[in-house]
C-alpha cells in the first residue's frame, strides 16, 4: 500500500492510501469505503492529457472546462473532480505527470 498527499497548497493537501497501479488501476482506500479507478480510465487520461499543461480543475461545483476534473466527468464512470485530485497525485508519485501550484491552482504536467 502506498500512502501520498493530494497536490496543491500544503494547508489543503489530503494524505491518502491506494494500492494498484497505473498498469493495473489503483483503489483509493478511504474509511468509509474504497474506490476503484480502472487501468482503462487511467489510460484515458493519459492518453487525452498526454505532453499537455493542464489546471487540474478539482472543484466539485465549477471545474474549469479544461481541466483533469471536468474531464473525468466526461468520461461517464462515476469519476468526479474530487477524484482528480487523488489521480494526478498517484500519477506524480509514478512518474506519469508532475503537479505544481499557479497561485492556488493545481497545474498539472502531463509527460510525453
Amino acid at each position: 500500500m502506498n500512502t501520498i498527499e493530494t497536490c496543491g497548497n500544503k494547508s489543503v493537501r489530503v494524505e491518502f492510501n491506494y494500492t494498484g497501479n497505473i498498469s493495473d488501476g489503483v483503489t483509493l482506500k478511504f474509511e468509509s469505503a474504497d474506490f476503484r479507478i480502472s487501468s482503462e480510465n487511467i489510460a484515458i487520461v493519459i492518453e487525452h492529457f498526454k505532453g499537455q499543461y493542464v489546471v487540474g480543475g478539482f472543484s466539485m461545483t465549477n471545474p474549469p472546462a479544461e481541466g483533469v476534473g471536468a474531464f473525468l466527468l466526461t468520461l461517464g464512470c462515476g469519476l468526479t473532480p474530487r477524484h482528480a485530485s487523488f489521480l494526478c497525485a498517484i500519477l506524480q508519485h509514478e512518474g506519469y505527470a508532475t503537479c505544481s501550484l499557479n497561485g492556488n491552482a493545481v497545474m498539472v504536467s502531463f509527460k510525453n
